[in-house]
């Protein structure tokens, strides 16, 4: 799975979640320091960070993304 499939993997997760607990606790890992996240998403960051900029997938819209 490439990262732009994994973000596009949790992005369809995310945005068909109802749960509001587990909204909340997302919403509570952006204001974590880089020191504090899970491994896994620090992993994600700096494989993303990485990434050559001509190799990203330019998208201005979840929309784009999933089309």
């Amino acid at each position: 799975m490439t990262i732009e499939q994994k973000k596009i993997s949790l992005i369809n997760w995310i945005t068909n979640l109802e749960d509001e607990v587990v909204l909340d606790q997302i919403a509570g890992i952006q204001k974590l320091s880089l020191d504090d996240l899970p491994d896994s998403i620090v992993e994600l960051l700096k494989i993303a960070e990485a990434e050559p900029d001509d190799s990203l997938t330019v998208h201005t819209s979840v929309r784009d993304i999933l089309k």
